[in-house]
């Protein structure tokens, strides 16, 4: 029993610590108190003399939060609705008229025009803040949502290249970048579920996923995986620096029909080596794609793609023959 409760244990038990709260939300108690601190949505049970706890109302408040930080709303935004959401009304996010978004696929409504802006100023704003939590519930909306090859093409990569051009023009921000492909990468793993193919009896002939030889920008990769996941078809992902004797050698214990490689940087754009891979199995369809081959060397029967839904297209195509 709970001594502080005076014998009336009704409302009392309904209150929770942050630690029990944390555990249901799936967030750190560190996010509760930030949250808290910063824009007011905390505890209000509790007396005097003792830590706050968090009623059944505090709890709702937080969860129509998280709902919208997950839809991609600024945090602040997120707590204002919050605060003024009746218990048990939860909502998604609302513009600043008033008015109920018309769906969560459109994003979080702000009443300044285009959602995918939105999105993409969140995201961006969230990374350059270092907030995880709020960047990792606007990948997941935009995965969910938009699918795999939209919310990478349309809402990361745009982030990814002004924190890029921000890098350039300072040469600071490593680490923003470094959180944010962490974060995508985590959140594609999520929907990359190996399961699916096993069950399907699909493990044999596979796509074949890898960076060139030395290549460790390996997240084009498991985005082109997560995309080809999502239209139920075979892949396995071997990822960064692939030894051209290890595709190979993956190429006939499994079969594959075709292989994906790809190359970020100069360093790692020599494809003097497909001509062997091709060689030793002519019938397999190599594809490429990425900023570093030199494509003026590439054989003849190696198609280039310059974007992940180009290859998802290219690679479909070949399983398809």
């Amino acid at each position: 029993m709970d001594d502080v409760t005076g014998g009336e244990a009704g409302p009392e038990m309904s209150e929770l610590g942050v630690a029990e709260v944390a555990r249901r939300l799936g967030v750190a108690p560190s996010t509760l108190r930030t949250w808290d601190r910063q824009y007011g949505v905390g505890p209000t049970g509790g007396g005097p003399g003792r830590h706050h706890r968090y009623t059944q109302a505090d709890i709702a408040r937080l969860e129509t939060m998280q709902q919208m930080i997950s839809a991609g709303a600024p945090p602040t935004e997120a707590a204002e609705a919050a605060l003024h959401t009746p218990h048990g009304q939860h909502r998604g996010p609302q513009s600043h008229s008033g008015a109920d978004s018309h769906d969560d696929l459109e994003g979080p409504a702000t009443g300044h025009g285009d959602p995918q802006a939105t999105r993409i100023r969140n995201l961006a704003d969230a990374a350059m803040a270092m907030d995880e939590l709020v960047m990792t519930g606007i990948v997941e909306s935009a995965l969910r949502y938009e699918g795999v090859t939209a919310a990478w093409e349309q809402v990361v990569v745009p982030v990814l290249v002004d924190i890029g051009s921000k890098h350039a023009a300072t040469g600071k921000y490593v680490e923003v970048e470094h959180l944010l492909s962490a974060v995508v990468s985590r959140c594609l793993l999520a929907v990359t579920s190996p399961q699916a193919q096993f069950s399907a009896g699909r493990i044999r002939s596979p796509v074949v996923l890898a960076c060139a030889p030395e290549e460790e920008h390996a997240l084009p990769v498991l985005v082109l995986a997560a995309a080809l996941a999502e239209t139920g078809a075979a892949r396995l992902m071997l990822g960064a620096r692939v030894p051209a004797s290890a595709l190979a050698a993956a190429v006939a214990r499994t079969g594959a029909h075709t292989v994906f490689v790809w190359s970020q940087t100069s360093e790692t754009g020599d494809p003097s080596w497909l001509t062997g891979l091709h060689a030793t199995h002519p019938a397999l369809q190599v594809v490429v794609g990425g900023p570093g081959w030199n494509r003026d060397r590439l054989p003849p029967e190696v198609p280039f793609t310059s974007s992940v839904s180009a290859a998802l297209g290219a690679l479909l195509a070949a399983g398809n023959h």
